[in-house]
């Protein structure tokens, strides 16, 4: 059954990172500017971001696969969440290697980082939906393995600004 799992991630990660690409194809430069700075307006200048833009995208995605993998009735809505997410990882993709022409930017920021994120989402969502419709959420929530991945996240999210703070002048 797990391993149903695995390809079943894998295929929608796949599919919507190519269905990111395919959108990028479909707008105007003026629409594709306005949706990155909806999702993450890092990409968009090519100097070192402010903090605050930093937390805000992780911990937007963090809240709201959080509270619908654990919500009694709407625990789907966080992969559609997530689909999205890894859709604008397509999308910003393909903006940030024709508008910046940066290979390095992406190869050792963008993609690796914000791809563990999504991978590290569906793991949550995996973790948190669990049972999530049979007991009360105390009963049902195992912590320790939530804890130790908003660990992992936190890590990861450091890496990120180590990265970021060497890529950017």
């Amino acid at each position: 059954m797990h391993k149903y799992l695995y390809i079943q991630y894998t295929t929608m990660i796949v599919v919507c990172f190519i269905c990111g690409v395919a959108c990028y194809q479909l707008f105007q430069i003026e629409q594709v500017l306005q949706i990155i700075k909806f999702g993450d307006r890092r990409i968009l200048n090519m100097e070192k971001p402010e903090m605050l833009w930093s937390v805000v995208p992780f911990i937007v995605a963090l809240s709201i696969v959080l509270f619908f993998s654990t919500h009694k009735y709407l625990p789907r809505i966080a992969l559609v969440f997530i689909a999205i997410k890894v859709t604008f990882l397509g999308f910003s993709s393909v903006y940030l290697l024709v508008q910046h022409q940066s290979v390095k930017l992406y190869a050792f920021w963008w993609f690796p980082f914000q791809l563990v994120y999504c991978v590290l989402l569906i793991v949550l969502y995996q973790i948190t939906n669990k049972n999530s419709g049979r007991r009360a959420l105390k009963s049902v929530m195992p912590w320790k393995k939530v804890i130790f991945l908003l660990f992992v996240m936190l890590f990861i999210f450091a890496l990120e600004n180590f990265a970021i703070t060497y890529l950017f002048k």
